[in-house]
């Protein structure tokens, strides 16, 4: 992996050097001072990954991650600081898919570059099927964009409803998500709930998030009604819905059923990515899903060499979000893949629930709009002893039905 650390201070750069003196055989890494200098370089020789701080006296740090945005949109862009506030925070995060606080440990360094190690084996999919632009914003509902400024404009907002206001859409949920699992946030330990991440934050934070330009993008309207947007938005709140009360069922930890919420809250943010990224062929991959009887991820393999449950756990993966979300969403359709340790204990693994809650839902609430539904794993069923629990969570799906987020589920 070919890593750039772009830093004015030179101790600072001098410190990195000397904490990864031991990796200089595992990863080619440049240490530049001038991020003018930086470019130049990135021109002649790509990175995978630049690290760079915010404050320096020849250029911005935002201002030279949106030039690598812009002219090498493969790399990834981290920032390493260590003066920021929170609503500084957000609008860094336009530019960056991840803050790192200074001062930085050797473990939690190596950490993050392996992570990004592990993205890097993605990006070749992601460009070849040009979703790459995709996964620095993922795109909003209008209508909920709308109503979370509205409700930041009353002097008795609560963040608690604000909260549950984002978390009825994927790519505010993840947003808010992304901020509160974020170093600088001071908080031991990931937060898996978008709800606890609003309260986390704080009203100027979640401010400063919805109201920072270029942090998301908005869906055409046009596209919502093609596609059916609002429709998948439902499914995807009762997926979450239901795998709370599967989690809950099984006896899972309370961190668990909200990871799990989450997931089936962002399980198919994927075929959003599809669809602003790359609409006629993400369409005819739901024509020909129909056409063959097959399942959407199957044929969107087919033609774009990648699949939205995969595109979803890349883009989360990207964002360094916990690792239980990333592999729920990611094996939701293939739940075998999943390598949590839950699996070698005969317990279901998350990816397990969410694929359970998604085969219901579009058994009984699929319009067929985006293809083929898919089936439960009979496989999975019987290996986990699942099937005698069928018939309640169908009828705890259909008490959850109509729902407008999963927390209007919690104690159904």
């Amino acid at each position: 992996m070919r890593v750039m650390f772009v830093d004015d201070d030179l101790k600072a750069l001098e410190a990195l050097r000397r904490m990864l003196f031991g990796r200089r055989d595992i990863w080619q890494m440049r240490y530049v001072a001038d991020p003018n200098a930086a470019l130049e370089s990135l021109r002649s020789e790509p990175a995978d990954l630049v690290i760079s701080d915010l404050q320096m006296p020849e250029m911005d740090g935002m201002v030279f991650l949106d030039q690598v945005r812009e002219h090498f949109p493969q790399t990834i862009r981290y920032v390493l600081t260590g003066v920021m506030d929170h609503p500084s925070l957000a609008r860094a995060l336009r530019c960056a898919h991840h803050v790192i606080a200074k001062p930085c440990r050797p473990p939690e360094l190596h950490e993050v570059m392996q992570r990004a190690e592990a993205i890097m084996q993605r990006m070749n999919k992601l460009k070849k099927a040009s979703l790459l632009a995709g996964m620095d914003r993922l795109p909003v509902m209008p209508r909920i964009h709308q109503q979370a400024l509205e409700m930041l404009d009353s002097p008795m907002v609560s963040l608690r409803r604000l909260g549950r206001l984002l978390a009825g859409d994927a790519g505010m949920a993840a947003r808010v998500l992304q901020l509160a699992n974020s170093a600088y946030v001071g908080r031991s330990g990931a937060v898996h709930d978008p709800v606890q991440a609003a309260v986390l934050l704080g009203i100027k934070t979640v401010k400063a998030m919805i109201l920072t330009d270029g942090l998301f993008a908005r869906l055409n309207p046009h596209l919502i009604k093609l596609f059916g947007v609002t429709e998948l938005q439902s499914h995807c709140i009762r997926v979450g819905a239901l795998a709370r009360r599967i989690c809950t069922d099984l006896n899972f930890g309370a961190e668990k059923i909200e990871a799990a919420a989450t997931a089936g809250m962002l399980h198919d943010a994927g075929k959003i990515i599809m669809l602003s990224q790359q609409k006629d062929v993400f369409l005819r991959a739901m024509e020909r899903s129909r056409k063959e009887g097959r399942p959407l991820f199957e044929t969107e393999q087919d033609l774009m060499g990648i699949n939205h449950a995969e595109l979803v756990g890349a883009m989360l993966q990207l964002w360094v979000m916990p690792a239980e979300i990333i592999e729920a969403a990611a094996c939701h359709h293939q739940p075998l893949d999943a390598t949590s340790i839950l699996s070698a204990s005969h317990t279901p693994t998350l990816a397990d629930v969410i694929h359970l809650a998604d085969a219901i839902d579009h058994r009984f609430c699929s319009s067929g709009v985006d293809g083929t539904s898919p089936e439960m794993d009979q496989q999975r069923l019987r290996f986990f002893n699942l099937a005698e629990h069928i018939p309640r969570w169908i009828q705890q799906h259909m008490q959850i039905q109509n729902r407008k987020t999963v927390y209007d589920c919690q104690y159904v």
